[in-house]
C-alpha cells in the first residue's frame, strides 16, 4: 500500500540509521529522532514547544531556535489546518500520471487558483466501497507555504526528505502499533477547537472525517454548537462515522477507538465515549517497544504522535 504515503514534497533518499519526524500545528511544534536499534526503530530524543504560531514556517522557526535536532534526513508533518483533503473519483491513468490529473478535478473544489496550490494525491485499498467504487483523497495546500518550509529548511541546513499530513502520520503509527495487526481502529485526533476522525485497517487510511470543537469554526454535522455535552456531539460524529463505514464503504473492523490528544480534559473524555459508543474508547498511548530505555522522550503521547508518524512514514520509504 506504499501509494497512500505519498508525500507533498518529495526527493531522492537514501537508507539511514535514523530519521527525524517534525510535526507543525497551530499551538505546538515538536521533533523527534527514530534511531535503528536493537529491537528496531525507537524514538531516542525529542522535543516540543507550545505557543500560537500564525503559519508552520513560524513553528518550524521557533522549534528549531528552541532546541535545534540531531542531523538526519527530515519528514515534516502538517496540521489539518494547514490543507483541504478531498475526496474525488479516482482518475483512470497511471499512479505517475495520477497527481496531474486530478488537477483538473480538483480545480472547481477550491477557490484558490491551481497555479497557486500543490497538490498530491492517495488511493484508498481497492476493498474500499466494496470495490464499486475507485476513489481517492486529495491533499491541496497553499504552494506559498511549501515554498516557505522548504526555504527555511534550506536555510537551516535540515534535510528535509518529505512533507505529508496528519491522517497519514497516524496511519504509519497505527501500522506499528501490535493490537492492530488484525484489526482496524478509529482515531480520534484533537487539536485545539477541532480534529479529525480516521478509520485505518491494516495501517490503511480508508475514511477521514473534520470535526469542529469550537464555536469560531465551520458548520459540522454534529451540531456541536447545540449541546453542552461535548463528548454526545464527539460520540454522534464518530457513530456517523462508524455507520458511514460499514454502510457505505462495506467495511466492519473498526473494534477501538483511540483519543489522540494532549489535553487532559480531551483524554478524560474516553469514559464518556465508551458508554455512548459500541466501541471501546482508550487515550492513545506510545507502544513501549518505540521509545528506546535510554529515550528523554518522556512528553505526552498525544503530543508526539504525529511527529512519530511522520517519521515512521519516513522510515519505510528509506528502507
Amino acid at each position: 500500500m506504499s501509494s497512500w504515503l505519498k508525500r507533498l514534497f518529495q526527493k531522492e533518499k537514501s537508507g539511514a540509521d535514523a530519521v527525524l519526524g517534525i510535526s507543525l500545528t497551530p499551538g505546538h511544534a515538536v521533533w523527534c529522532l527514530l534511531r535503528q536499534t536493537d529491537t528496531g526503530p525507537q524514538v531516542t530524543q525529542s522535543h516540543g514547544l507550545e505557543q500560537s504560531f500564525a503559519s508552520p514556517q513560524e513553528a518550524l522557526a521557533a522549534l528549531l531556535a528552541s532546541s535545534p535536532p540531531p542531523a538526519a534526513p527530515c519528514y515534516i508533518c502538517l496540521s489539518h489546518q494547514y490543507y483541504n483533503l478531498l475526496l474525488v473519483d479516482a482518475p483512470d491513468v497511471p499512479d505517475q500520471e495520477l497527481r496531474e490529473a486530478v488537477r483538473w478535478k480538483v480545480k472547481d473544489l477550491i477557490a484558490q487558483p491551481l497555479e497557486q496550490m500543490v497538490m498530491d494525491a492517495f488511493r484508498l485499498p481497492t476493498d474500499a466501497y466494496r470495490g464499486r467504487m475507485n476513489m481517492l483523497y486529495v491533499a491541496v495546500v497553499e504552494r506559498a507555504m511549501i515554498q516557505d518550509i522548504v526555504g527555511l529548511c534550506d536555510s537551516s541546513d535540515l534535510d528535509l526528505c518529505g512533507i505529508t499530513i496528519n491522517e497519514l502520520s497516524m496511519a504509519a503509527v497505527a501500522r506499528h502499533m501490535d493490537a492492530l495487526s488484525e484489526r482496524g481502529a478509529a482515531f480520534l485526533y484533537l487539536n485545539g477547537e477541532g480534529g479529525t476522525i480516521n478509520l485505518v485497517e491494516n495501517g490503511a487510511l480508508y475514511l477521514t472525517r473534520t470535526i469542529e470543537l469550537g464555536s469560531g469554526g465551520g458548520v459540522f454535522s454534529g451540531n456541536i454548537e447545540f449541546q453542552q455535552d461535548p463528548v454526545d456531539n464527539l460520540a454522534l460524529d464518530v457513530q456517523r462515522s462508524l455507520d458511514y463505514y460499514e454502510s457505505q464503504i462495506g467495511k466492519s473492523g473498526i473494534t477501538a477507538l483511540y483519543l489522540v490528544s494532549d489535553s487532559q480534559q480531551q483524554n478524560s473524555w474516553c469514559e464518556g465515549l465508551s458508554e455512548r459508543l459500541p466501541i471501546a474508547a482508550q487515550r492513545f498511548a506510545l507502544a513501549d517497544n518505540l521509545i528506546h530505555a535510554e529515550s528523554q522522550a518522556a512528553m505526552d503521547g498525544g503530543l508526539l504522535a504525529p511527529a512519530l508518524g511522520a517519521a515512521l512514514g519516513g522510515w519505510r520509504e528509506r528502507i
